[in-house]
């Protein structure tokens, strides 16, 4: 379950109220909390403040903050835990000050005095050795030969430094010509191959293609096998680009992977075509072609001699009209009307239709009127949704200053009417148990109850349940009890 959000009254410290018996106030620029104890200015007692404390987290300390008197908590020191404790550590501060300079100590037990502080450090390297008043002197720190020293911010800093034709310091390699490993360094055979390779790919070669196979380490050379790359002066190839007369020759074309395309034809032998002129009927034959002004008297001729006959059937009933005929399409009065202009026949229901049987309407049904009654028992409605406020079937395109809903009537001491319904003026869902309706404009005279098993919300918070129920506790929940500002 979602638990609810209480927020304490908040604001300035200068606009502080005198706060209630129990009321609790927070001041959003000193960080307090206060509560009120009798409805007194005096009687707001201050309980706590992140600006005296930071709490611990799952990897850091906490801490108490001495702040600063003038600050507003901005400035302040801070007594620290460790970030990792082993158990309890308690320490015991000396009963008074210590003399100048002296630092604090511990016995080991968490008992805290002040004690001298130490005066020298002590040094000894590979060769010497000396002593640094630690009060007085200055403690440096020199680089040899490929050796850099640095000093920032209470932080030495010891680095070698890069190596040069003519001093010694840290080297890199590029990994792809040499390989190293434990200090050793060896020139990559397959960067000697890359270079040579390079070389050989990128010179000068005719009709020779060359490439370095890496994988393998060999060279490949492939010689151009495009003869229209040639030079033909002297040869007897053929290629695509070429032009060239060829005599007594046969072309097969109906074996395996053969075509002929984009071929031109210059002229055809006279015998082997038939003209408008000569006609298809009297050139009947398997070797000759016809020309399209011949197929297209032919096949004129043969369609005007055609006489065809249809049959009809309807409901009741069957028929036949030939080319030569009329067909006739007959209406019933009141029912069905029909007419005929040029080559279209309309068929139609009349203005006014009256079905005294069932009727089924399998497609859409569009009514355009002012009113639609249904005077029935029961309706029944297997739409999903019902698409209220449109205008002539699209949203409409201006505010209509209407409200939209759903009406019911019923009886108590007169007929009144209850609805659900949007409140266009207000731009909110309404409910009401008795309304008035004056030019599609809904009125409340009063407003319905509403009984609910449980309440969700989809608002700028998103959507959650905020009023719930289990066993016999109801509760709220995603909700934020905002005491409000001062």
């Amino acid at each position: 379950m979602a638990s609810p959000v209480i927020q304490f009254k908040r604001g300035a410290f200068a606009n502080l109220p005198a706060l209630q018996a129990g009321e609790p106030a927070l001041t959003t620029d000193t960080y307090e909390l206060y509560v009120g104890i009798n409805s007194t200015s005096a009687g707001n007692k201050f309980f706590g403040s992140h600006r005296y404390w930071t709490r611990e987290t799952s990897s850091v300390g906490s801490r108490v903050n001495l702040v600063e008197g003038t600050s507003n908590g901005s400035d302040f020191v801070s007594l620290k835990s460790p970030d990792s404790l082993a158990g309890i550590v308690t320490f015991t501060m000396p009963g008074s000050d210590g003399s100048n300079g002296q630092v604090l100590s511990t016995n080991g037990s968490g008992t805290l005095s002040f004690i001298d502080a130490a005066a020298n450090l002590n040094m000894a390297g590979d060769s010497g050795t000396d002593t640094v008043a630690l009060l007085t002197d200055t403690l440096t720190i020199s680089g040899g030969e490929g050796i850099d020293t640095a000093v920032t911010n209470n932080t030495i800093t010891i680095s070698a430094e890069d190596a040069t034709d003519s001093n010694k310091g840290v080297a890199s390699f590029d990994a792809t010509d040499f390989t190293v490993s434990s200090g050793a360094v060896t020139l990559n055979a397959e960067r000697i191959e890359d270079i040579v390779g390079a070389a050989v790919t990128t010179g000068t070669q005719t009709l020779i293609t060359v490439s370095y196979d890496d994988a393998n380490a060999q060279y490949d050379f492939v010689v151009d096998n495009d003869l229209s790359n040639y030079d033909n002066s002297t040869s007897a190839f053929i290629t695509a680009s070429s032009t060239d007369t060829l005599t007594n020759k046969t072309f097969d074309a109906n074996g395996t992977g053969n075509s002929l395309s984009n071929v031109e034809v210059a002229d055809f032998a006279a015998s082997a075509i038939v003209i408008e002129s000569e006609g298809i009927s009297s050139n009947d034959n398997d070797s000759t072609l016809p020309t399209s002004a011949a197929v297209k008297d032919y096949t004129d001729t043969a369609i005007a001699a055609i006489d065809l006959t249809v049959s009809t059937a309807g409901d009741s009933g069957t028929g036949s009209v030939s080319t030569s005929q009329t067909l006739t399409v007959s209406g019933t009065a009141n029912e069905i009307e029909t007419s005929a202009s040029g080559q279209s026949i309309t068929i139609g229901l009349p203005d006014s239709v009256t079905i005294s049987q069932n009727l089924t309407v399998s497609g859409n049904l569009y009514v355009n009127g002012s009113t639609t009654q249904v005077n029935t028992t029961t309706t029944t409605i297997e739409d999903q949704l019902l698409d209220l406020g449109m205008v002539d079937g699209s949203a409409p395109s201006s505010d209509l200053n209407k409200d939209l809903g759903v009406l019911f009537n019923y009886y108590t001491s007169s007929a009144k009417k209850a609805a659900v319904y949007w409140d266009d003026s207000a731009s909110r869902i309404v409910l009401s148990d008795d309304v008035s309706e004056s030019s599609g404009v809904l009125t409340a005279a009063s407003y319905a109850g509403l009984e609910i098993g449980s309440l969700y919300v989809n608002d700028c918070a998103g959507a959650s349940q905020v009023i719930a129920c289990s066993g016999t506790t109801r509760t709220l929940e995603n909700i934020v009890v905002d005491g409000g500002t001062f």
